[in-house]
This record gives structure tokens, sequence and C-alpha cells, in this order.
């Protein structure tokens, strides 16, 4: 039978935070940079997404100290911990925005599914598995809306 193994979790728990800290720095990077007819609409879609990426940090960082770990605490560590990649690219257009937060949340969502596995076959972990379970619906729902905008 697997058992709570704190160095694994913790490692699925620190690339979760990065990677959320990478997605949280781009949406704010497009929601300060954002221009055309679709601004207010997108300000606040982004302003929503923002917000709800620094409450999940904070989430899993709380995760991560239950569980006896220590949370990144600086950009150079969560861009080398990061699964999802930033965008460094010039400001892009608002549709090129939405495109591209969308395949960043895909991204994270086939990660998140990969760890909640890793945590299955691996520990009884059963709180972290929650949480990522919980987060996964979230970013299901928050893809689901990107994916209508990109619709014609």
């Amino acid at each position: 039978m697997a058992k709570l193994d704190v160095k694994i979790s913790q490692k699925v728990l620190q690339e979760m935070l990065a990677n959320h800290g990478v997605l949280l720095f781009e949406t704010l990077n497009y929601h300060w940079n954002l221009v055309g007819k679709e601004f207010h609409d997108y300000h606040i879609l982004f302003d929503g997404q923002y917000k709800q990426l620094f409450e999940n940090m904070d989430l899993i960082a709380e995760r991560i100290r239950a569980i006896q770990g220590q949370a990144l605490g600086s950009m150079k560590e969560f861009l080398a911990t990061a699964i999802i990649k930033e965008d460094t690219k010039a400001t892009r257009e608002p549709r090129q925005m939405i495109i591209r937060l969308l395949a960043q949340y895909e991204k994270m969502i086939e990660h998140i599914r990969d760890s909640i596995g890793t945590l299955e076959a691996k520990t009884q972990d059963y709180g972290t598995r929650k949480m990522l379970e919980d987060l996964i619906e979230q970013h299901e729902k928050t893809a689901w809306m990107l994916r209508s905008l990109t619709e014609k």
C-alpha cells in the first residue's frame, strides 16, 4: 500500500506553485498591456483570472508548508521549476492573448492530471490530491470560457 511520501507531494506542489506564478505574470502582462475594442471585456476577464491565480498560489504554498516543505519564493525559482513557460514575445493582439492563455491553461490541466496520477500511484496524500482535483475543475472552466472566445 502506498504511503504519504512528502518528497513526491512537495515536488508536485512546487511545480504547481511555479506554473501558477508564470501564468499569473503572463495574465498580468496581458491585463496591463491590452489595447483595442475588446479592452473593457478582456480587462475585466484578465482581472478575475489573475486574482484567482494568486489565491491558488496562496493555497498551494500553504499546502507545501502544511506537509513540511518550503514554498518557492523567487521568480528565478518559479521559472526554473515551472512546466509551462512564460510568454516572452512582444505584447500580442487581444485575440492572440486569449489563444495563448487557453494553451497555457490546457497545458496546466494536463500537468495537473498527470500529477494527480502520480500522487494516486505513489502516495496516500489525499489532501493534495483533493486540492489538485479542485484546481483542475476551476481551470477547466477557465479554459472553456477562453475557448468560447476563440470560436467564430
